[in-house]
């Protein structure tokens, strides 16, 4: 920037109200003994008015914080919200394995299987109850792959309520409830 605008300058003194807005924002991390991977998945459904692809996301904490997480727009196109709930639980599971993989390889093996909380009740039956085959046969195959790794022990299904959806931040506007800010993320435990 050889020649700074009065636009340049506006822009600058911008960002640097936002800095001194957010900086107290960050991820709470407190002492831990417990080293339990627990995941957090969710979707939106029909956010993208362009293609109407929907939002993954998936939050996996360790101990009292985060330890990974992800976002992005779904490869296919879903035809419902629990369809599009059931593909993100899918591509969360994957992260787990591989979570799990990983941690096992650094000494901190899972005993358990890995909670992966979800807040939608029908992508729950469609991963618990293959008998659903009929109303979910046009998903493709690679995402039906959850459900061996739900027998298999590797992870565990279960109801989260939405307002208690971690993952929640990276698909829908971030609301203040139940005492949450952006700068602590707490779990879940039913």
């Amino acid at each position: 920037m050889q020649v700074p605008t009065d636009h340049h300058m506006i822009a600058a003194k911008r960002i640097l109200r936002y800095l001194k807005k957010i900086e107290f924002y960050g991820i709470h991390q407190t002492k831990s003994t417990e080293f339990t991977l627990c995941g957090y998945t969710d979707s939106d459904f029909t956010r993208s008015s362009e293609d109407a692809k929907n939002t993954s996301s998936y939050l996996f904490t360790l101990g009292n914080g985060p330890f990974s997480w992800n976002s992005h727009k779904q490869s296919i196109v879903a035809q419902s919200l629990a369809e599009s709930e059931y593909v993100a639980a899918a591509e969360a599971a994957y992260q787990a394995l591989w979570l799990r993989k990983l941690l096992m390889d650094i000494k901190f093996e899972q005993k358990f299987p890995t909670d992966l909380f979800i807040d939608n009740k029908s992508a729950i039956s469609i991963v618990k109850n293959p008998v659903w085959h009929g109303k979910t046969k046009h998903i493709n195959v690679k995402y039906h792959a959850v459900r061996d790794i739900v027998e298999k022990n590797e992870i565990n299904v279960q109801y989260c309520p939405s307002e208690l959806q971690l993952a929640d931040i990276f698909t829908k506007p971030f609301q203040k409830k139940l005492g949450q800010s952006p700068s602590r993320i707490s779990h879940y435990y039913p």
